[in-house]
């Protein structure tokens, strides 16, 4: 037995066989580089500002990297001096009794404009949303991070901030000065999109703190579009649809805006406004990039189509950004 068994092992090494090797794999890692126009310049000085008066700067955020980047600005090391003083100002401290602190405060008096225009590789806008809109003043936005958005590969971002002094800002704040410091960070996309309600009087700008939104998670890369959840709370109850309509989508000639969307998912809102489920409709809606999404009653679109015959747009949640779902 000993002896069969050594020629039976000894058999099967003379099995027909091929090999094939594939030789020189790469691995390599994308880039997220983000450049700036105000790089290139001296930090900007507003000067001669007063009550009521407006002043503005802008520049233009380059994503030179290989992949799509989500933006972060953010407005921090405010600091605020008297920078000298005059009679108005005087007569003011002692009419008032205007505490030390408060005396050279003009934070406190500076409400904040912030907008943005998404621009693709032919210099072509694509996408815009007002951030700020006069309800927030520099010393409320200390520190804090403002998402401006995503960039995709080869795309720019023209930023536009305005300064307002308010109406009712007393004599103290005359020659007073502040500086301040900008940062812009920029991230891979880490599949991620809040969908947010907004003002369509003021353009697309969120409609307050408290406004309802959406946390909506993807597979950024993937060989499929994977919705990982939809979580958070909607404007109205009742059934909704998760609609993408694709920035770089041309609609058919005579068409007009918005063409053709897409349903990604059907979504389950409970009486309170709560997302209680969802159940996603496509896996793969022509692997669009650069999508808008969006949150709407599917009681405003054709059965089953992201095509409108009602539009209430105080009842939808709006992309705050554009998010990129790319195949692997």
């Amino acid at each position: 037995m000993a002896v069969v068994g050594a020629l039976v092992l000894g058999a099967t090494g003379a099995f027909f066989s091929d090999t094939e090797t594939s030789t020189g794999n790469t691995f390599t890692a994308g880039t997220i580089d983000i450049t700036s126009s105000f790089e290139e310049t001296a930090p900007f000085a507003l000067t001669d500002m007063k009550p009521s008066q407006v002043a503005y700067s802008n520049f233009t955020i380059h994503n030179s990297g290989t992949n799509p980047v989500n933006v972060w600005k953010k407005v921090d090391n405010i600091v605020t001096e008297e920078n000298g003083t005059n009679d108005p100002e005087i007569n003011y401290y002692e009419t008032n009794q205007l505490p030390v602190e408060l005396q050279n405060a003009i934070d406190t008096t500076i409400q904040y404009d912030l907008s943005v225009v998404l621009k693709n590789g032919q210099g072509v806008a694509q996408w815009n949303q007002t951030l700020y809109n006069l309800n927030k003043t520099i010393n409320q936005i200390n520190g804090n991070g403002t998402f401006l958005g995503m960039i995709p590969a080869g795309w720019s971002m023209d930023v536009t901030e305005s300064y307002h002094m308010i109406a009712e800002t007393g004599n103290w704040a005359q020659s007073d000065k502040m500086t301040f410091d900008i940062t812009l960070t920029g991230e891979q996309l880490t599949g991620t999109a809040v969908l947010e309600d907004k003002d369509q009087v003021a353009p697309w700008r969120v409609r307050s703190d408290t406004a309802p939104q959406v946390t909506f998670t993807y597979g950024v890369k993937d060989s499929i579009l994977k919705i990982n959840s939809l979580t958070g709370k909607t404007v109205v109850a009742g059934p909704h649809s998760l609609i993408t309509y694709p920035e770089l989508f041309s609609t058919p000639s005579g068409a007009g805006w918005p063409g053709t969307g897409v349903v990604l998912a059907n979504v389950t809102v409970d009486g309170s406004n709560n997302i209680t489920g969802f159940t996603q409709v496509v896996t793969d809606p022509n692997t669009f990039t650069n999508m808008k999404v969006w949150l709407v009653p599917s009681s405003d679109l054709d059965a089953g189509t992201a095509t409108f015959h009602a539009w209430n747009g105080a009842n939808y949640l709006f992309d705050t950004g554009l998010i990129d779902y790319y195949k692997s």
